[in-house]
């Protein structure tokens, strides 16, 4: 199973990008078309469980994201949708990347809002990337 999403913007200036089919627990894929608006895109990404079995049981998506072309962006928000096994929707966290002028590509950890047995429910993902320039 596969899935892609668009992050919803709310303003004109705020370019989405869909970055990749994400199965579960496997790493991105990568876009099936290029986007020619394309500014940041996700070069890798997995799940990660720690604590697996216990009350204190965490599960965050942790990934790469890279600044496509020469423009200067100032913004970045990474958006991660959790998925049970019935590939229904468990919750959202969306995360700002501060200070992006200075890098093209920098790491990123996006943790499930919930711990323990709701976080044991969480058996894939996906991921998006917005931008502002």
């Amino acid at each position: 199973m596969h899935r892609r999403r668009l992050l919803a913007a709310g303003s004109a200036t705020l370019l989405t990008a869909v970055t990749g089919c994400l199965g579960n627990f496997g790493p991105t894929d990568g876009p099936a078309e290029p986007d020619p608006e394309e500014r940041v895109r996700i070069v890798e990404s997995e799940l990660v469980r720690e604590g697996q079995g216990t009350d204190e049981e965490t599960v965050a998506v942790e990934g790469v994201a890279q600044i496509i072309g020469d423009e200067e962006i100032r913004y970045v928000e990474v958006r991660a949708e959790f998925y049970d096994a019935e590939d229904d929707l468990l919750d959202t966290t969306v995360e700002r990347i501060e200070d992006v002028t200075e890098r093209r590509r920098w790491e990123f950890r996006i943790e499930y809002p919930h711990y323990g047995d709701e976080a044991a429910e969480v058996r894939g993902y996906s991921v998006d990337v917005a931008t502002s320039l």
